[in-house]
């Protein structure tokens, strides 16, 4: 699969990294050279510096190739005329779109976007777009203050159990899909890549749950 990614921010350059590591050809645009440098030393994708709604600079990226073209910058007008670009002119047929301002989903949808928002799981849930489709799952349970999310599992650089991800009160393991078959996981089942996660998060546990599931290079990183 070949990818265009707009905005080398942290969910940006995580998505890419993430897509490279899996085998996947990717291009990604920042008009800031220096964000490039969230990306890691293994990273062998093509990167462009310009706007990602420049025509131009568009094709340099391959935009002409792409099967997935995501605007995941952080401003929503950059991200609106970025997909438009996409879908409109190139013919992309898979937009995902970031989208900050809950009041400017509607009007995305209705350009036949796919709409992710920070407010979830950020780079899990954009990969989750790009190799599960609209598949991935973010369900609000309103009264009830518990969100529904579905991630693809990205290991550590040692095994981790169903525990060793949830805390008490905070996050649940509810499910996991592994090879086409769902199962409810004991405690102690190891995780493996590729697993799909289904998790019960509390909404105050967002940011935990980023923490828990955002980054997946064995190493902390600032949120």
């Amino acid at each position: 699969m070949f990818c265009v990614i707009v905005g080398c921010g942290r969910v940006g350059s995580r998505v890419a990294s993430m897509l490279s590591r899996n085998g996947h050809n990717v291009a990604i645009i920042d008009k800031n050279a220096d964000a490039f440098a969230l990306l890691p030393p293994e990273f062998d994708g093509l990167t462009v510096v310009g706007t990602g709604f420049d025509e131009e600079v568009l094709r340099s990226a391959g935009i002409e190739q792409a099967d997935v073209f995501a605007a995941l910058s952080d401003n929503d007008n950059v991200n609106i005329m970025s997909s438009a670009v996409a879908k409109t002119i190139f013919g992309i047929k898979r937009v995902i779109t970031r989208v900050f301002n809950p009041d400017r989903e509607k009007t995305f949808r209705m350009l036949g976007l796919e709409i992710v928002s920070p407010t979830v799981l950020g780079a899990e849930q954009v990969y989750s777009r790009f190799i599960m489709g609209e598949n991935s799952a973010h369900l609000y349970l309103g009264e009830n203050n518990i969100e529904i999310l579905e991630h693809s599992y990205e290991p550590m650089d040692h095994p981790e159990t169903v525990a060793d991800i949830e805390i008490e009160n905070e996050i649940r393991v509810i499910a996991i899909i592994r090879n086409n078959t769902s199962m409810i996981p004991r405690e102690d089942d190891l995780l493996k890549k590729g697993d799909r996660v289904i998790t019960a998060v509390s909404v105050s546990s967002i940011h935990k749950a980023h923490k828990t599931f955002g980054f997946r290079t064995g190493r902390k990183e600032a949120v």
